[in-house]
């Protein structure tokens, strides 16, 4: 008897209502899926409180197919909400990626720039220092020169025993003046090269951007504010000024200012 059709239906029904009230139990823990309307799972509640299914009553197999389906249909809803999200995140990431490397290569060339500026400046630093120290030797060749043949005139030896024309020394000076000169007029060069310009200043009017101030005398000679005299040159690099020229100005005198 438990090998006829009624035993195999109603080892079926079991079956159906046993995995029903497995995949009822499973999915009631969770919260509703997203991608299901809402209303088809009321329907889909409704239709089960109608039924009365229990465990004196045989499942309902368009129920459970239902129930699958939807289930099935929510997997690939899942899956290709998850497709569409890799896809973006990889878009994104590669995005990202690109902007980082690019920032980073615009960060190198602004490090480089900077870097190779600032060696610039101290090289053209050293280099106006030099002119300056190689200046002030050739001014000191030359008042020395001015000296000696000054106290050469007023000594009579010199006068009445000395070769006409040729004065002492006057071959060492001369030498040292052109070594001067020459050292001076490649720094020139150099400078050219570095885009750094001397800024003229003796007879200008003074110009407090470019030049300081550190000396004042009076004057009616010429209009007040003149610069009388550079102590020490000012350069400008690049349009910039890179050393402001000290200078001696100018000033109306005391009397005439009462």
């Amino acid at each position: 008897m438990a090998d006829g059709p009624g035993a195999r239906d109603m080892n079926r029904d079991d079956m159906e209502r046993r995995f029903e009230q497995w995949l009822d139990e499973a999915l009631a823990a969770e919260d509703p899926p997203d991608g299901i309307d809402a209303e088809m799972l009321a329907t889909m509640a409704e239709a089960n409180a109608d039924a009365n299914i229990g465990p004196d009553h045989p499942g309902d197999s368009y129920t459970m197919w239902a129930a699958m389906t939807a289930l099935t249909h929510e997997v690939k809803l899942q899956g290709r909400a998850f497709k569409e999200l890799h896809n973006t995140l990889g878009t994104q990431t590669s995005r990202v990626a690109e902007e980082i490397r690019v920032a980073y290569r615009e960060r190198e060339r602004d490090v480089q720039r900077e870097t190779e500026r600032r060696s610039r400046r101290e090289m053209l630093s050293t280099l106006i220092d030099l002119r300056d120290r190689l200046g002030r030797g050739l001014d000191s060749v030359r008042a020395a020169e001015a000296e000696i043949s000054r106290r050469s005139s007023r000594s009579w030896l010199a006068r009445a025993f000395g070769k006409p024309g040729k004065r002492p020394h006057a071959e060492q000076m001369a030498a040292l003046t052109k070594g001067y000169e020459l050292g001076l007029e490649r720094l020139d060069q150099t400078l050219e090269e570095f885009n750094a310009h001397e800024i003229r200043c003796e007879g200008q009017r003074f110009d407090p951007r470019r030049m300081n101030a550190v000396d004042k005398e009076e004057s009616t000679a010429v209009p007040e504010g003149t610069v009388l005299e550079v102590y020490r040159t000012g350069y400008e690099w690049s349009g910039e000024v890179f050393r402001p020229a000290q200078v001696k100005v100018s000033c109306a005198p005391a009397r005439a200012m009462t």
